[in-house]
């Protein structure tokens, strides 16, 4: 249980912060116009509500900034940004994810490092093996603006983050055939070969 409280405390997103830091900051203010015994007007009252709230917004603004790029950083997704999902819709039994991969796939999509490696599997459910095109499909739908039409530079970042962040059972990514299968898997999402697949998957990743 703690361990969840945990998590779920980890994952509290910089929009939900920042209008709690904003909550907060207004107690002392609100306190000083109770006890200071001054007869303060609506305008001054909210003038000074005003002015803090702006102060706040662009200190916010920079602190949100620092702290996305610290995320990036630390998370070591290569530049990549990720939709946000939530747990409660995900299908574990279509992609056989247990309970590790399923933290793990959280902290990818929020930016946190991982505790380790996203497992795919092949299960009755999905009928699919372990293989890049079947993964390729899955990080199109959860990498911001997906990942059809790389170019040599973004495919070489993608290939880092399988490495680092995906194994198949086990199994390392193969290196050597990963050009060939994006290359094979892009040509055949155009042409539709996937879509199948791809309701599937989006189905169940709880995405409309």
């Amino acid at each position: 249980m703690s361990r969840k409280l945990e998590s779920k405390a980890r994952h509290l997103s910089l929009n939900e912060l920042s209008i709690l830091i904003i909550i907060i900051s207004f107690i002392p203010l609100t306190l000083l116009f109770f006890i200071s015994g001054k007869n303060y007007t609506w305008l001054q009252i909210s003038a000074y509500y005003i002015f803090q709230f702006l102060l706040l917004l662009i200190v916010l603004v920079f602190v949100i900034g620092w702290f996305k790029a610290k995320e990036m950083a630390n998370a070591d997704v290569e530049g990549f940004s990720f939709v946000k999902l939530s747990s409660k819709k995900i299908d574990k039994e279509y992609f056989g994810f247990d309970y590790s991969d399923m933290e793990n796939l959280e902290l990818l999509t929020n930016l946190l490092p991982c505790q380790g490696k996203i497992v795919i599997r092949e299960v009755p459910k999905n009928k699919q093996p372990g293989n890049l095109r079947f993964l390729f499909s899955l990080l199109d739908y959860i990498i911001e603006d997906g990942i059809q039409g790389l170019g040599k530079e973004s495919r070489n970042s993608l290939l880092r983050l399988v490495q680092k962040k995906f194994s198949f059972d086990g199994s390392e990514i193969n290196e050597n055939t990963f050009a060939s299968s994006y290359s094979k898997w892009s040509q055949k999402t155009k042409e539709g070969d996937y879509n199948d697949t791809r309701k599937a998957i989006a189905k169940a990743l709880g995405l409309p």
